[in-house]
């Protein structure tokens, strides 16, 4: 199904233009109209961009004046929304947020009260809704809804966190870059509450350095933090929280791929892998397929997106799974992927198992891979015409069994990636860039 707003991970766009209060507000009212006699109650965080407290006033707004009850939890992360839904049996969780992406532009992410994402049959009900006119009945007076500070909701998804952690010894040493988004707010917290020793960067959020040159879509920074070897593990996550990608004592980085290995290896010792298997998606590289097939695990492959290795993990009941994006869902914690809970697993598997993050992932060896985010026009017009698909499968057959071509449109962005994978870096980039080429020669 093909939905105007709603993409593979709620609504996303550059605020002001795709993503307005209006379109916000509109959101809130259909999410907000009462079932029956039910007076809907509704939880509403956000992360640090500068446009999020507008889009939470309409939001909130659409949702009272449809007879809702609106908890504000502020600035908090995607996956503390998805936890306090479901523990506190909200009706939905709206989260404002853009994830990875800069400052000016914004998200909706919609949780049901299972604490996971509302399906597209609903997605499609609301897009039908902002689309037409807005005939939904407003409440009266007495049956307005109401607006609650709930900061101290997020108090209790760290406390939840801790549990998660609590067992972990004080003896590694870590450095952390909360990429000026939500994680500012809580991991410090968090870490010191578990009594880690750990130096943060990139913790000072001012509403427009968010993800600006930190976080885990660029880890120069905390790279070069690694080289004064005064630490165990570095931890970068992305601007809502439910993304980390990791950098070892030499500066390495590790992505989601090995955070993957090393968990499945590790729970399959503790009897907690479900079924044997997990899920990755068709971005990961060949060589943690490899790695985890030795291993004697079975792999389920996915389109892109959270959703789509959600979806998996439910439906083969299994308990692990996730992208090279460092996005990890575990399935017996929650329900969606959550950056502080990944690097704690990841801490805690370092400490019981008395081993460095780079034994850890010793038996992963990543196949060299080259990846483009070409910015284009229409994302749709390139992915849909049949002569261009033609031409990826021609390249395609030209490289044979010495590799793999990917081309993908951003579920978010109007960008297409182009990803390879080869037996060598130079044949990688030589693909890439031909393919790169042509898109630019023929769309650009």
């Amino acid at each position: 199904m093909s939905l105007k707003y709603f993409g593979t991970d709620g609504v996303r766009g550059l605020y002001g233009e795709k993503l307005t209060p209006k379109l916000a507000y509109r959101i809130g009212r259909y999410l907000g109209q009462p079932e029956g006699e039910h007076r809907k109650r509704i939880l509403l965080g956000r992360d640090t961009r500068a446009s999020g407290d507008v889009l939470a006033s309409a939001l909130a707004t659409g949702m009272m004046v449809s007879g809702a009850d609106v908890y504000d939890a502020a600035v908090t992360t995607t996956p503390s929304i998805s936890y306090l839904v479901k523990e506190n049996l909200f009706d939905y969780g709206v989260m404002i947020s853009a994830s990875h992406n800069p400052y000016y532009d914004n998200g909706i992410k919609v949780f049901a009260v299972s604490g996971e994402k509302i399906d597209a049959e609903l997605e499609a009900r609301i897009e039908t809704y902002i689309d037409g006119p807005d005939d939904l009945p407003c409440a009266s007076n007495e049956e307005m809804g109401r607006f609650f500070y709930a900061q101290y909701l997020v108090d209790s998804y760290k406390d939840f966190l801790y549990t998660k952690g609590k067992a972990l010894g004080t003896n590694l040493r870590i450095a952390v870059d909360c990429a000026n988004g939500s994680a500012s707010y809580i991991a410090p917290k968090l870490f010191n509450q578990l009594g880690i020793r750990t130096s943060f960067i990139h913790n000072d959020p001012n509403g427009v350095n968010i993800n600006e040159n930190c976080g885990s879509t660029n880890l120069a920074s905390l790279k070069e933090k690694m080289q004064s070897r005064k630490y165990d593990l570095g931890i970068a996550f992305d601007g809502d929280a439910d993304r980390v990608l990791l950098v070892d004592p030499n500066g390495n980085e590790i992505d989601g791929d090995a955070i993957i290995y090393l968990s499945a290896i590790n729970m399959v010792k503790r009897g907690k892998l479900h079924n044997n298997k997990v899920v990755l998606t068709v971005m990961s590289n060949l060589g943690v397929k490899n790695a985890l097939k030795e291993a004697g695990i079975e792999i389920i492959e996915t389109s892109v997106g959270d959703k789509y290795v959600h979806q998996a993990i439910k439906e083969h009941h299994l308990s692990l799974g996730g992208e090279q994006s460092g996005h990890i869902i575990f399935s017996d914690d929650l329900n969606t992927g959550d950056g502080l809970l990944t690097a704690l697993k990841v801490l805690k598997t370092m400490y019981f198992e008395k081993a460095t993050i780079n034994e850890l992932v010793a038996g992963f060896k990543k196949l060299p891979q080259y990846l483009v985010n070409l910015d284009v026009k229409d994302k749709r017009i390139i992915m849909n015409d049949p002569e261009f698909n033609k031409y990826v499968r021609d390249v395609e057959e030209k490289l044979g069994s010495r590799g793999r071509i990917l081309v993908r449109a951003s579920g978010t962005q109007e960008i297409v990636r182009v990803m390879a994978e080869a037996e060598s870096d130079e044949l990688c980039h030589a693909i890439v860039d031909e393919v790169v080429k042509y898109i630019e020669e023929k769309y650009l």
